[in-house]
């Protein structure tokens, strides 16, 4: 086996990075670069935990609409205001 004989040809040019890179931006790529990280969230005061719920749409629609009517409360706020609800009743 045989390598081949290398080329004759003259190398093509490369552009430089900065050309390249503002082409990119006019053509409307994002650079993948790290970002400035986000602040930390609130300090958790109890033990965390999480659920993933599927369900009719309609139950789901529900209870984002009874989050949103209570100010935009997160939605376990929300299920914990209904539970309460619930524990309130029963008494």
């Amino acid at each position: 086996m045989q390598l081949p004989k290398p080329s004759r040809e003259a190398a093509v040019e490369r552009p430089a990075i900065t050309n390249v890179l503002q082409a990119g931006a006019e053509l409307g790529f994002v650079s993948r670069e790290a970002t400035t990280r986000r602040k930390p969230g609130p300090r958790r005061i109890e033990a965390q935990d999480k659920i993933t719920v599927t369900g009719p749409k309609r139950v789901i629609d529900r209870l984002k609409a009874y989050s949103d009517a209570m100010g935009g409360v997160s939605y376990c706020e929300a299920i914990d205001a209904l539970l309460n609800a619930v524990e309130a009743k029963g008494k």
